[in-house]
């Protein structure tokens, strides 16, 4: 028997397996065996007297005829073939049957032209049976072209689509991928309060949290009141209201409803006002009936003070604001930028200075200027300042920081405590009621 590869290339041949062993393509396994049987006796070299090439030849087809029929899988390879080349040859006949019946067509015509010529005493000129066979087998080929060339062209048409469509979705994905990125560029950036005030920051960072509690003044405290209590600092673009809640404060911890509210300026520069600003105005409303009296906490809204960018000369954001505010017409750099120029003091010639106390008139000794020049050494005020307070240095400021962030530690330390509180008491009160039930 021959190798599986051998048979599978077998099972493209050409050759009717089914009628050189005469059974029907659907016959069983032993019915092939018992056709082969009988069929190779005929052609066997051993059964016949004087055997013939030809004889051989039928005898080793046989052979390879049982050998693929045999093989489930390679008869179905066989099967499939058999069957491709019976559909094209249904379709040879089909379109056989079309020249013919496009030929006697174009004949019936022909007669019947040269019928009606004859009537009229005209003598026609008859084509020939050649010619009508060429002209529709050229018809035939021209509509053969004509679809043929159709479906490459609704190909191209599909190909095309397929590619636009590819593009545009790579398109849509790369302008998707620079909006991310011009947002990250946005949120990322540092924001130089000298340029516009600051309006070009986030809501959040240009929004301040107020708290009171709902009792005395704290009960009427609104939206509106809010937006008048804050409107002093700046413009506001929006004010929120959020839900109350039950918390514990003051030293005796009594639980009481505490209301919260989110003022969204139009600055961040109005933002720092309010919180710097809101503190003197509780601490100068005391206990006077006012609204501000019912003001428990003014702080920024996301928790902490936003990280900016601060000016050339190392000035914090609160001097920047301060000069903002003090001088808004100004764009020029801080006079503290350039190395501070000594002045001369010249009051001992009006005064009487140690120079000139004995002699009134006697002109300043060379003693007298290098003393003013070292005198004058000190840093000056920097420019953001106002009435002539100094800026705080930066170690002031890097410790202000620390004991800001020190508290705010302490401070989300104690809520966190207070929560715990709260859940044990409420699980407690939860128990002691499921008991008494």
């Amino acid at each position: 028997m021959a190798s599986n590869d051998d048979l599978k290339a077998h099972a493209a041949s050409s050759e009717d397996f089914y009628a050189l062993l005469d059974i029907s393509p659907a016959a069983a396994e032993s019915e092939i065996r018992r056709a082969y049987r009988r069929t190779a006796l005929k052609y066997h070299p051993d059964k016949i007297t004087n055997p013939t090439a030809a004889d051989i030849d039928k005898f080793h087809v046989l052979q390879i005829a049982y050998d693929v029929l045999s093989d489930p899988s390679v008869r179905q390879l066989y099967d499939n073939a058999r069957e491709a080349r019976q559909r094209k040859q249904r379709e040879r006949e089909m379109m056989d049957s079309a020249k013919r019946k496009m030929r006697e067509d174009l004949e019936a015509r022909e007669r019947a032209g040269a019928a009606a010529m004859g009537g009229a005493g005209q003598r026609g000129v008859k084509r020939s049976w050649m010619g009508g066979d060429d002209d529709a087998e050229a018809k035939l080929q021209r509509e053969i072209d004509r679809i043929a060339e159709d479906g490459r062209r609704r190909r191209r048409e599909a190909g095309d689509k397929l590619k636009r469509e590819m593009e545009e979705e790579e398109k849509a994905m790369r302008q998707e991928e620079e909006e991310a990125q011009r947002a990250a560029d946005r949120s990322s950036q540092k924001v130089d309060r000298s340029q516009e005030g600051g309006t070009n920051v986030p809501e959040l960072e240009r929004g301040v949290k107020v708290r009171w509690v709902r009792e005395g003044r704290g009960l009427d405290m609104d939206k509106d009141r809010l937006m008048f209590l804050f409107g002093s600092f700046g413009k506001i673009e929006n004010v929120l209201v959020l839900k109350d809640k039950r918390q514990r404060l003051g030293d005796s911890r009594e639980k009481k409803t505490v209301a919260t509210g989110v003022v969204i300026f139009a600055s961040i520069v109005s933002a720092h006002a309010a919180v710097l600003g809101s503190e003197k105005k509780r601490q100068s409303a005391g206990s006077t009936n006012s609204d501000w009296s019912a003001v428990e906490s003014v702080f920024w809204a996301s928790g902490t003070q936003p990280d900016l960018g601060t000016q050339a000369n190392g000035a914090s954001p609160a001097s920047t604001s301060e000069e903002s505010t003090a001088a808004p017409k100004s764009r020029d750099p801080p006079s503290s930028a350039a190395p501070p120029r000594p002045s001369f003091n010249f009051s001992g010639l009006k005064s009487g200075s140690s120079d000139a106390g004995k002699k009134p008139g006697k002109a300043p000794s060379f003693g007298s200027f290098a003393a003013a020049a070292a005198s004058s050494a000190k840093p000056a005020p920097s420019a953001g300042s106002t009435n002539g307070s100094s800026t705080p240095s930066m170690e002031e400021l890097t410790l202000m920081r620390l004991r800001n962030a020190q508290r705010e530690k302490e401070r989300k330390a104690l809520g966190e405590q207070l929560r715990k509180e709260d859940e044990a008491a409420d699980a407690a009160e939860a128990a002691a009621a499921e008991s008494k039930s």
